[in-house]
């Protein structure tokens, strides 16, 4: 009984693998068909692929010649026989750049031509003449105001022509001007002024005479007789060292020595 068993089951073993055989059989050559029509069409994409290339060398290699050229070209192609790029209907303008117009030529070498000096110093002459024949005209202008515009006016005039050969005397005049106005702290400001910022002028002595009485109506006698000294001491022979003298004989006390003001002053409103 085992052996008819037996026999069966060997018998039901290889029909399977007969069926499995088949079956692989089958599988495989579909495969292989599938293969060959992967490789059928990659071989006409490839044709495909080379032709839209040969027809995007042909349109640029069209583009890029002149107008005349293509005219002369060879004979139409079976390329150029493929319908137009550009649809029917539409028209292709070519727009260029705008023309720049262009700027006349400039020289650009400019020859070098020295002065003349004869004639700059002509003008530097003329310009003096003028400079100080303006500030002479203001000069006299400023005198003839009233002592608080008179006092005003000069200063300006100073400002204006610091270098003036009357700056000095000016300044001075303006003092004076303010003591008139009822402004003696403006008018030692300036006496200050001539005695910092024109120690060469003739006025100086009369500078220091008025510092020495600005001091006098400070009480501060000592800096009065400094003052007063140096006057008698830098200017022994002017009026105003005769002056000084007759004032530092009436002030009390031991005799002072010159003072030395510190800083250039200024005036006031």
């Amino acid at each position: 009984m085992l052996r008819p068993l037996a026999a069966l089951g060997a018998v039901l073993l290889l029909s399977g693998c007969a069926g499995a055989d088949a079956v692989a059989r089958r599988d495989l050559e579909s495969l292989r068909g599938d293969v060959q029509s992967l490789r059928q069409e990659n071989v006409q994409l490839t044709r495909s692929l080379d032709q839209l290339a040969t027809r995007v060398d042909a349109l640029a290699a069209r583009t890029s010649r002149p107008a005349g050229e293509a005219a002369r070209a060879a004979p139409v192609s079976s390329i150029d026989a493929d319908p137009p790029v550009v649809p029917e209907g539409l028209a292709v303008v070519k727009v260029g750049p705008p023309k720049a117009s262009r700027a006349p030529p400039v020289p650009t070498s400019t020859p070098l031509l020295e002065p003349d000096a004869a004639r700059l110093d002509a003008i530097a002459r003329k310009s003096g003449r003028d400079l100080a024949g303006d500030a002479d005209s203001e000069l006299k202008a400023a005198r003839r105001r009233e002592p608080l515009g008179r006092a005003h006016a000069l200063e300006d005039v100073v400002a204006r022509y610091p270098r003036h050969p009357q700056s000095g005397s000016a300044l001075l005049e303006a003092a004076a001007a303010y003591a008139e106005a009822g402004r003696p702290e403006a008018a030692c400001t300036l006496g200050r002024r001539v005695v910092d910022e024109y120690p060469a002028c003739e006025q100086v002595s009369e500078a220091l005479l008025q510092l020495a009485s600005c001091e006098g109506r400070k009480g501060a006698p000592e800096l009065e007789r400094r003052y007063l000294s140096r006057v008698v001491n830098d200017f022994p022979s002017s009026p105003a060292a005769r002056r000084a003298r007759e004032r530092l004989a009436s002030i009390p006390g031991r005799p002072g020595v010159d003072p030395s003001p510190a800083g250039p002053a200024r005036s006031g409103p």
